[in-house]
């Protein structure tokens, strides 16, 4: 096969696919999902990049436009989750992928874990600056960001929360595609349960996440399984402007991913 195929999903539709030539029965395929409306090369082509690392580890990936998005002009009344779906069908009955890894950064964490809870074939997420709650924790750095500032800087944030109350702005929770709070504790427990690799990062642009303990307290017992894996990077910014960052978050996900299912 090919190293780089393009792989028809039909309409308007298409993806790249990244197969190193290796025929293990249950070889594992990356899906990099949309960040946004951000062309299916990523941000700073931060996934065609991922997609070479991957493929010198023998590990194949697939890169492609949600419908509406980058190339795949046409939008589609099909229910995204299901179009996912299809497309993880035509991976599997033209070149024979069973096993995924889903997700990516933003929104592609947000419907990585969807997918994950819906399709048995999943086996991994990769969840970068995903779902985590605003507790105690996010108080308590929100906090000690503050007490660090000098006085001046407490007045300004004063005034600055008095015109918010006049105008709220939406939070991550109302913006983001997530469950109800507490609902996501049930389902991590069940991908845990089921074997599923889980992968998450947070960096400094997620503005929702400043205390390295909010993951904890979002997740509970499930944030310590061995199948879990948590990183807070606190110095990368959300889409990893920095060359530097993006070299380090390329490398981090290849080893993780090669540690978990090379072949």
């Amino acid at each position: 096969m090919n190293p780089e195929a393009i792989v028809n999903l039909g309409g308007d539709r298409f993806g790249l696919l990244n197969a190193p030539d290796v025929h293990a029965e249950d070889r594992v395929c990356l899906l990099l999902l949309n960040a946004g409306f951000i062309h299916r090369s990523g941000p700073f082509r931060l996934h065609v990049r991922l997609a070479r690392r991957l493929a010198q580890a023998g590990i194949a990936s697939f890169r492609f436009d949600a419908p509406g998005i980058g190339d795949a002009l046409a939008r589609s009344d099909r229910p995204l989750l299901e179009t996912m779906r299809a497309d993880m069908d035509v991976l599997e009955r033209k070149h024979g992928l069973r096993r995924f890894v889903v997700g990516g950064l933003c929104s592609a964490a947000d419907l990585g874990w969807q997918l994950a809870l819906t399709d048995p074939r999943v086996i991994g997420v990769i969840s970068i600056d995903g779902l985590a709650r605003t507790g105690c924790w996010y108080r308590w750095a929100r906090l000690r960001r503050l007490l660090a500032k000098p006085p001046r800087a407490w007045l300004a944030s004063l005034l600055r929360r008095t015109r918010r109350r006049a105008s709220p702005a939406m939070s991550a929770d109302e913006l983001r595609d997530w469950p109800e709070q507490g609902i996501e504790r049930v389902q991590i427990g069940g991908l845990v349960q089921r074997g599923v690799a889980l992968l998450f990062v947070f960096t400094g642009g997620a503005g929702y996440f400043l205390h390295p303990r909010q993951f904890g307290e979002t997740d509970r017992a499930a944030s310590k399984a061995e199948s879990v894996q948590f990183d807070h990077w606190p110095q990368c910014d959300h889409t990893f402007f920095k060359e530097t960052d993006r070299r380090k978050l390329i490398e981090h996900l290849a080893q993780w991913m090669t540690r978990r299912f090379a072949p």
